[in-house]
């Protein structure tokens, strides 16, 4: 069975960089803040050190491992399930099946709102969170897949149902 992947839209890319860019802020903060109150150990690393490490690290999940995620994230919806690859460094392909899926929830972050992008998260039985949640769909992309998804599933007869026949 050949599989027609679908990449998430471009803004995602930009999201995923930003997103980088936040959490190494917040790494920035601690580590100014530690050292103005005296926990961070002076005699031990330079700041000067530790700027040059943290200004590397944020070049390089900002701009290259923030890319190499998009690149390698796409979905795909077939009609036993839907699909997703990602991975920069690992690389996972899962896959829910269509007749699993019990829940299908439109998400979307304010950071995502800014960049005109929606999560689509599915939940099977028995699972504590989403099984499958496809990042970076445009949201009139998720909410049409997550009404495709819900009539495919309200269509389908019970398993109960084909046994009394």
């Amino acid at each position: 069975m050949s599989i027609a992947w679908l990449a998430p839209e471009p803004s995602y890319r930009s999201y995923l960089q930003v997103r980088s860019l936040i959490s190494m802020l917040i790494i920035a903060a601690i580590l100014i803040t530690s050292y103005f109150t005296g926990v961070y150990p002076k005699n031990v690393v330079p700041l000067w050190i530790a700027g040059l490490a943290w200004t590397l690290l944020t070049l390089f999940f900002s701009l290259f491992f923030a890319s190499r995620r998009f690149l390698f994230t796409a979905y795909a919806r077939t009609n036993e399930g839907v699909h997703l690859k990602q991975g920069a460094l690992f690389r996972r392909i899962r896959a829910v099946p269509l007749n699993r899926i019990q829940h299908v929830e439109y998400k979307q972050s304010f950071l995502e709102r800014l960049f005109g992008i929606a999560r689509l998260a599915m939940y099977t039985a028995g699972s504590g969170g989403a099984d499958l949640t496809i990042p970076g769909l445009l949201p009139d992309t998720a909410m049409q897949l997550k009404t495709e998804l819900l009539t495919t599933i309200a269509n389908e007869p019970d398993e109960g149902e084909s046994n009394h026949e």
